[in-house]
C-alpha cells in the first residue's frame, strides 16, 4: 500500500467513525423520545448534555477530570517502565521467567474491585492506593507482550549482532529491545484502558474524589443526566489516553511505521 493509500484509507476510517457516533447519538435520541425506556433512567440526548454543562460550569467535572486521568497516567507510567523491565529480565533469564510465569498467570485475572480492601488496609487512603492498584492490574499487557515480541526476534537478526562481536547485553539493547518496540507498545496501549477502569473502580470504592467518586455520588442521588455524561466522560478519557500513546509510540517506532507505509 502506497502513503497516498494509507492517508485514505485513514480519512476513511475517521469518517466512519463519525457516521458511527452521529448513528449511535440517534438511534439513542430515538429510544430516549420513543417511551420504550422511562426516560428517568434513559434521558435524551439533550438532558445529558445539560447535566454535562451543569459538572463543568461548576469546576466539579475539571478537578474530578484532572485527578483521574493524573492517576491514570501516573499508574500506567509505572506499570508500562516495570512491564518492560519484567520483560528484559525474563528474556535474559530464563530461570526467572519460568519461575515468574505462575505468579503472572495467579494474579493477572484478580478484578481491581477486589483489590481495593486490601490495599485500604496495607497503603491507606491516598496516592499509594491508586498507585498499587493500577500498577498491579495494568503491567500485564506490557510484560507479556513484551516477552513474546522479545523472544520473536529473528535468529539472523541476532547472529547479525554476534558477528559484529556485540555482548548479549548490547544485543538486547540495539537490536531485540527495537524491534520488540512496536508490540510493547501495543500493549501499553491496551493497558491504557485497564488503567482507566482500575483507577475509576478504585474511586468508586474507596475515593474522596475523581471521576469515580463523582459518579457514585450522582448515582446516589439520582442524578441520572449527570451519571450518563460521566459515563461517556469516562469513554472520551479512553479516547484521549489511546491518542497519547499513539504519539508515544510514532516518537519511537516511526521508522516501524514508515516500513509500513513503504511503497510496494
Amino acid at each position: 500500500m502506497t502513503i497516498d493509500g494509507v492517508k485514505s484509507y485513514d480519512a476513511l476510517l475517521r469518517m466512519g467513525a463519525v457516521i458511527s457516533f452521529l448513528v449511535i447519538a440517534a438511534v439513542w435520541q430515538l429510544v430516549a423520545s420513543s417511551g420504550l425506556v422511562p426516560p428517568k433512567y434513559f434521558p435524551g440526548i439533550p438532558a445529558i448534555a445539560g447535566g454535562f454543562w451543569s459538572m463543568l460550569t461548576s469546576s466539579e467535572l475539571p478537578g474530578a477530570e484532572l485527578k483521574t486521568l493524573s492517576r491514570a497516567l501516573t499508574g500506567l507510567a509505572g506499570a508500562s517502565i516495570l512491564g518492560i523491565a519484567l520483560a528484559v529480565l525474563s528474556d535474559l533469564l530464563p530461570v526467572f521467567r519460568r519461575g515468574f510465569a505462575p505468579v503472572a498467570a495467579l494474579i493477572q485475572p484478580i478484578p481491581p474491585a477486589a483489590l481495593v480492601p486490601m490495599a485500604v488496609f496495607m497503603l491507606g487512603l491516598g496516592p499509594k492506593l491508586y498507585a498499587f492498584i493500577i500498577i498491579l492490574v495494568t503491567v500485564w499487557p506490557p510484560y507479556f507482550n513484551g516477552v513474546a515480541a522479545l523472544a520473536s526476534v529473528s535468529q539472523e537478526q541476532i547472529r547479525s549482532g554476534q558477528m559484529m562481536a556485540l555482548s548479549r547485553w548490547q544485543i538486547l539493547w540495539r537490536i531485540k529491545l527495537p524491534a520488540a518496540l512496536p508490540e510493547i507498545f501495543a500493549g501499553i496501549r491496551y493497558a491504557s484502558t485497564i488503567s482507566l477502569i482500575a483507577v475509576v473502580v478504585a474511586e468508586m470504592l474507596a475515593g474522596h474524589d475523581g471521576l469515580g467518586f463523582l459518579l457514585i455520588r450522582k448515582a446516589f442521588a439520582i442524578r441520572i443526566p449527570e451519571v450518563y455524561a460521566l459515563m461517556f466522560v469516562c469513554a472520551a478519557n479512553g479516547l484521549v489516553m489511546n491518542g497519547l500513546i499513539k504519539l508515544l509510540r510514532w516518537q519511537f517506532t516511526g521508522w516501524h511505521m514508515r516500513m509500513i507505509e513503504q511503497p510496494a
